[in-house]
């Protein structure tokens, strides 16, 4: 391959980085517009249009990454429990570290604001299908216990989450991780017999 086609290639993967970045802030402003929005009027009385100029980005702009304001909704809790997942998954749930339910309320903290409308508005469903899904997607045997482990993970972490989130997250994220980590410790303690 001559210098040159070298080049060529350079500058091509340097334009397709930059076309993902360029991708990836037009999502985000879509989501932000929509997430301000919601905050001031009902979910079905936003327009594409107000959700376009909110953002500065053209209506194809919009079409191009998203089909719905359901789909930018959507697309915007997977991202939150995306991140969730991942930064739970650097420790063992099973041996129920404390960094394991830290690493839940630090995450949870970072998207307070968005979580809070998204609750505030009546979408919770959003969230505990999303983190539904993620669980069961993580199973690596479908089995009824794994599903069910799926679904009880999921209830659980929604449940404490969103009644933290919803009553302006009063205790630190280092005090929930406390108060998660005793309450498996609990459990644990009395299913084992201790």
């Amino acid at each position: 391959m001559s210098r040159k086609e070298v080049t060529e290639l350079q500058r091509m993967e340097g334009l397709r980085v930059s076309n993902e970045e360029s991708n990836r802030i037009t999502r985000s402003s879509i989501q932000a517009s929509l997430v301000m929005l919601m905050n001031d009027q009902a979910f079905e009385d936003i327009t594409i249009t107000a959700i376009v100029k909110r953002a500065g980005v053209s209506r194809t702009a919009y079409y191009r990454n998203y089909n719905s304001k359901e789909d930018i909704l959507q697309s915007t809790v997977k991202e939150i429990v995306d991140k969730i997942f991942a930064a739970m998954n650097l420790h063992h749930p099973i041996r129920n570290s404390y960094e394991y339910w830290l690493a839940l309320f630090q995450i949870l903290e970072q998207h307070m604001d968005c979580l809070q409308i998204i609750l505030k508005v009546n979408m919770a469903d959003t969230i505990h299908n999303e983190l539904q899904a993620t669980q069961l997607n993580r199973s690596k045997e479908v089995t009824l216990l794994t599903n069910y482990a799926a679904y009880f993970w999921s209830g659980a972490i929604y449940s404490v989450a969103a009644n933290w989130i919803r009553s302006g997250a009063q205790q630190s994220a280092a005090e929930m991780a406390t108060l998660c980590y005793k309450i498996i410790e609990a459990v644990n303690g009395d299913c084992c017999g201790s």
